[in-house]
């Protein structure tokens, strides 16, 4: 508000220099205060209500695909930094996303462990994960994969196969439950367990060694990057 002199001050709408006594403050939706003449003010108020009206902008649930009001939803990262955007709902569904508790388990478990199609026990875990594509809830191991555009997603097997028919995946990063198969770990090793595995593996695996190739050795190597990338 500019003052004009000790009793007047210039009206923030029209400019002019009124008695301080006609002035009336208003309150935008931005927090600031404009302060308004007679005239003036019936138009700050209605512009006041029109923009708080417009701030009605709505976004997608990535868990629920539901539609809320942006202020609604909220960013949740999770273990691979993907980030999704949920409603309250699903963020309280969200799976802990500050560590990574898994079990395994073979087709003819009752935790109802998937198999890939590699025939594969998939690992299931203690929460169940978001795939970034069909925006399911799966207790399935999800396959982190990067498109041919260079993003990052998390996909369930069936998704992951159907991307792969469509050819947009540019390359699958090894799931923990492969890698530990290849590195004849169990779930839970220690690093020191990790260490002793890999320099096994990579030795039957060198390309130098008879029962070795170039694949197998690099195999060996994403795997044990894979397991320990966490810890």
């Amino acid at each position: 508000m500019a003052v004009a002199d000790d009793h007047h001050a210039g009206c923030d709408g029209c400019g002019r220099s009124v008695p301080l006594e006609e002035l009336t403050v208003v309150t935008m939706p931005d927090g600031e205060h404009v302060a308004c003449c007679s005239r003036c003010e019936p138009h700050a108020r209605a512009a006041a209500q029109k923009y708080t009206s417009l701030d009605q902008r709505r976004g997608t649930c990535d868990g629920c695909t539901g539609t809320y009001l942006e202020a609604e939803l909220e960013d949740v990262v999770l273990n691979d930094g993907t980030v999704i955007s949920c409603c309250p709902t699903c963020v309280a569904n969200a799976p802990d996303t500050d560590s990574e508790t898994t079990t395994t388990g073979s087709n003819s478990d009752t935790n109802g462990a998937a198999t890939d199609g590699d025939g594969e026990d998939d690992e299931t875990t203690a929460d169940e994960t978001l795939c970034t594509q069909c925006h399911e809830w799966v207790s399935a191991e999800l396959f982190r994969v990067t498109t041919i555009d260079d993003r990052t997603e998390r996909l369930c097997p069936t998704c992951k196969d159907t991307a792969e028919d469509d050819g947009i995946i540019k390359d699958i990063e090894i799931r923990k439950t492969r890698a530990r198969e290849v590195l004849g770990v169990e779930p839970g090793a220690t690093d020191e367990e990790l260490r002793t595995a890999f320099h096994q593996q990579v030795k039957r695996a060198h390309p130098d060694q008879q029962s070795g190739s170039k694949s197998a050795f690099q195999l060996v190597r994403d795997a044990y990057e894979r397991l320990t990338e966490d810890t």
